[in-house]
């Protein structure tokens, strides 16, 4: 006798075709230096890491992202995100407005066109892979921090008493060696 259809179908790995948000090129709003425009004049912002965005108008109001053409000779599509202040308790920090009316720190380039992690039906690298494999890509994320960021050696410190079993057993689990400190 063979399985009903929804056993059958239970037991096949699900592929899903959602992109995941870390491997996206992305900008974000803290990147653009919004508040160092205080008089309300636009500024052009030329380097940018995503080779798609040729150029980058920046206001106290809205930001014009230029994107690259498909053909020759033709301008490419131009896409403008309006920005909103989000009071923190230490000063002031900016928002994009998404098109579908949401706010988001980061953008996301998917399919052309930039748009925040909801409408590119994103997920996080974390939901992407198996729980037994999550403890690796906590340490491996843990380290890039620690390697990366200034931080005070007391803070550092204090981070590798927290998470330091977390950390070996992590890289134990990939066969990769514990590097001293």
């Amino acid at each position: 006798m063979s399985q009903p259809w929804q056993l059958a179908k239970a037991f096949k790995p699900r592929k899903s075709s959602r992109p995941i948000l870390e491997q996206l090129p992305a900008v974000s709003c803290n990147e653009l230096r919004i508040c160092s425009l205080y008089n309300g004049k636009t500024a052009i912002i030329r380097p940018l890491k995503i080779a798609d965005i040729i150029a980058v108008k920046v206001s106290l109001t809205h930001v014009e992202f230029h994107l690259k053409s498909l053909h020759r000779g033709v301008e490419g599509p131009v896409q403008r995100f309006n920005v909103k202040p989000i009071k923190t308790g230490w000063g002031i920090r900016y928002a994009f407005i998404c098109n579908c009316g949401k706010g988001c720190i980061k953008l996301y380039l998917h399919h052309g066109s930039l748009m925040c992690g909801k409408c590119c039906n994103g997920r996080l690298a974390s939901q992407a892979i198996s729980r037994p494999s999550r403890p690796a890509l906590q340490a491996l994320r843990l380290a890039d921090f620690l390697d990366s960021k200034p931080l005070w050696r007391q803070a550092k410190e204090r981070l590798r008493k927290r998470f330091g079993d977390k950390v070996l057993r992590a890289q134990g689990k990939l066969g990769t060696d514990v590097r001293s400190a």
